[in-house]
């Protein structure tokens, strides 16, 4: 039985894409840069590992794509996210049956506690983990670990909810075990193939894989 839910953030819990493509496309053109691959490579990963991978960029101006992002998300990119539906229902129903809820996501911490907020389920979360604006913080197994130094969480009875093959790398690196959403930015094949234990296709259905479990 799973007592402790970590949850990812952008494509599990809120549908962020807007606001996401909407700071990337001024960073890109802060930057004089042109993509025309798919913009949902960029969310999951971390920043610092996205940006040279896809991009080519070197530690310079990655580091200035950075800047730029957060400076459009900050002022108006945070304020475009959405709660899934169905997410508020499912961690009231989760509360209500006992179970402790954690965020471990890799957007910055800052920005992610300013949308549980606004979305009113800040206070459903016993604990929240996100990367670091400095960079000293910004990987998947990194933001897991956080919440098991900072609480009393045990490995044994935890479990991460993600859309993403990195939230499975993310839990296999800390020894969890990982359920994947289908409704998310990932697809199915590739969580599965990556060590998702199970496949939640909605919220409703992701209520009742975790408390059924």
């Amino acid at each position: 039985m799973y007592n402790n839910i970590l949850f990812d953030l952008d494509g599990t819990l809120v549908n962020s894409e807007k606001g996401i493509f909407l700071s990337l496309h001024y960073a890109f053109d802060k930057c004089g840069i042109s993509y025309d691959g798919d913009l949902h490579n960029f969310i999951g990963p971390a920043f610092i590992d996205s940006f040279p991978y896809f991009l080519k960029t070197d530690k310079d101006t990655t580091m200035k794509l950075i800047r730029f992002y957060r400076e459009k998300y900050n002022a108006e990119g945070v304020f475009r996210t959405r709660l899934y539906n169905g997410i508020s229902d499912l961690l009231s129903e989760l509360k209500k049956n006992g179970k402790r809820i954690a965020l471990a996501t890799t957007k910055p911490k800052y920005f992610a506690e300013i949308i549980l907020k606004k979305k009113r389920i800040r206070q459903m979360f016993d604990f929240v983990s996100g990367s670091e604006l400095d960079g000293s913080v910004n990987q998947k197994d990194e933001v897991i670990e956080i919440v098991f130094s900072k609480t009393d969480f045990t490995r044994s009875g935890s479990v991460l909810i993600g859309d993403t093959v990195y939230d499975c790398a993310g839990a296999r690196k800390t020894g969890i075990d990982c359920i994947g959403v289908s409704y998310g930015y990932g697809n199915t094949a590739d969580l599965l193939a990556n060590g998702a234990k199970n496949i939640a296709l909605s919220p409703k259905d992701l209520k009742k894989i975790l408390l059924d479990h």
